[in-house]
């Protein structure tokens, strides 16, 4: 009884066990034959995952604004070597402007920028002088005109600096013209050819010596010297072209007058006399009522930093300083500029500051190292 039990019960847990054999290796197949679907599910997160992100494009910043730059004139500038020191006030300038104009602005997307500004002016004054010339007038036009490429290399709540590279052009055109001082020129005449004929009745002539007395010692108004505006002495090698000629024509009427001299034939002396001062004084006179205008352009590679310190959310510090020339138009060009802004709203800002720009250029025998320096105030709109 007892063993026909337990075999029962031995037959039903082989059962069992047949069972649940059969049964697993019925999933491992299908598990063989279906990938499983927490696999697939990575799969697909993997291939999500390696999609590339999309790219935002960084919206542009637009800057414009009207900088009005008073700026005051001095240095050394000149022609063939007559070279006289400059110092005009931005007052005296101002007085003589027929047009200015100015204008800067700026583009920036991300780290990048490009940038420029541009000055025009244009100006005529009149100065009265002494001697053989009774006046003389100026004109002057100059542009000067940047730009620049800017990266952004530091960015934070408190400011930025730029890098900055580009060049800067300058365009100068400078007129002079005389007027002459007629009665002055016939008196000057007259005593240059009484003086060489009593030289040439006492066996003792220096006609050279008496010309650079009488005739170009009067002639200081052709070198420039304290002008109402900026313009180079245009006219200074007349000096030496008048004194060539007044030295031709007293040749040319020498042997005849030192004979008339030397027989005592003084009406004749007087006629001659007369003669060559008329001469001279007419010569002298063609050359002074004239015009001379001079016109020169360079370029000037430069780079240059630029920054700005934001002291509070509305006020903020900024400045620029930039370098050039290095022989290629200029021999040196340096700029500096430093000034206090405001914020007035979100897209209106106003600077008040000092702009210096000293420039050493030269060609040929033409010289022009000058410094602009003087106030600035500048309104601009950003949107």
């Amino acid at each position: 009884m007892n063993l026909r039990h337990t075999s029962s019960a031995l037959i039903l847990a082989a059962a069992f066990l047949v069972a649940g054999a059969v049964g697993t290796v019925g999933a491992d197949s299908d598990s063989e034959a279906r990938p499983p679907a927490q696999s697939s599910g990575k799969q697909t997160e993997s291939k999500l995952v390696e999609q590339p992100p999309a790219k935002t494009i960084e919206p542009w910043t637009i800057t414009v604004g009207a900088p009005g730059w008073l700026a005051g004139v001095s240095g050394h500038t000149g022609f063939h070597g007559v070279n006289p020191y400059v110092n005009v006030g931005v007052g005296q300038i101002l007085r003589h402007v027929n047009a200015i104009f100015s204008f800067a602005g700026e583009a920036r997307t991300g780290r990048f920028g490009l940038l420029g500004d541009l000055l025009y002016l244009n100006g005529q004054a009149s100065s009265g002088t002494s001697g053989l010339v009774s006046k003389v007038d100026l004109g002057l036009q100059q542009f000067l005109g940047e730009f620049f490429a800017s990266y952004r290399v530091i960015e934070g709540p408190r400011g930025w600096l730029d890098l900055l590279a580009g060049f800067r052009y300058t365009y100068l055109g400078q007129q002079v013209g005389l007027q002459a001082n007629n009665v002055e020129i016939d008196a000057a005449s007259t005593q240059l050819v009484d003086q060489y004929a009593h030289q040439l009745a006492t066996d003792g002539s220096d006609s050279r010596a008496l010309i650079q007395q009488i005739i170009v010692g009067q002639l200081g108004a052709l070198d420039g010297h304290n002008p109402p505006l900026p313009v180079g002495p245009i006219a200074s090698n007349q000096k030496d072209k008048i004194a060539d000629l007044v030295q031709q024509l007293i040749q040319s009427q020498e042997p005849e007058l030192a004979a008339a001299i030397r027989t005592g034939a003084q009406a004749r002396v007087n006629q001659l006399k007369a003669q060559l001062s008329n001469q001279i004084a007419n010569s002298v006179t063609n050359q002074l009522n004239r015009s001379f205008s001079f016109y020169d352009d360079w370029a000037d590679p430069v780079i240059g930093l630029r920054g700005r310190y934001n002291l509070s959310k509305a006020f903020y510090l900024t400045a620029e300083s930039d370098v050039g020339g290095f022989g290629i138009g200029s021999d040196i060009a340096v700029q500096a500029y430093a000034a206090l802004g405001c914020q007035i709203t979100r897209n209106i800002f106003s600077e008040v500051g000092y702009r210096y720009l000293y420039d050493d250029f030269r060609d040929g025998n033409f010289l022009y190292q000058l410094s602009l320096h003087g106030a600035q105030v500048t309104v601009g709109l950003t949107f």
